[in-house]
């Protein structure tokens, strides 16, 4: 397991703390672990699994003859 910060994520992802706590907020987050009411802990291997759900398949065109 390797547990990552608030601000470990946002710098993963490429996001702000403060986008990562909307994302909390709503409940469109990957599982953690609430270890006190300020410290949150995500498992790398949860957002990467929540990561991999979030993929969207571009629709394929069909070429014109």
């Amino acid at each position: 397991m390797q547990l990552m910060s608030i601000e470990d994520l946002a710098l993963y992802l490429g996001d702000s703390k403060r986008t990562i706590y909307k994302y909390i907020a709503s409940g469109d987050c990957p599982p953690y672990i609430k270890l006190s009411a300020k410290n949150i802990k995500f498992d790398r291997a949860d957002v990467d699994t929540w990561l991999e759900s979030k993929k969207i398949e571009p629709n394929k065109t069909k070429e014109k003859s």
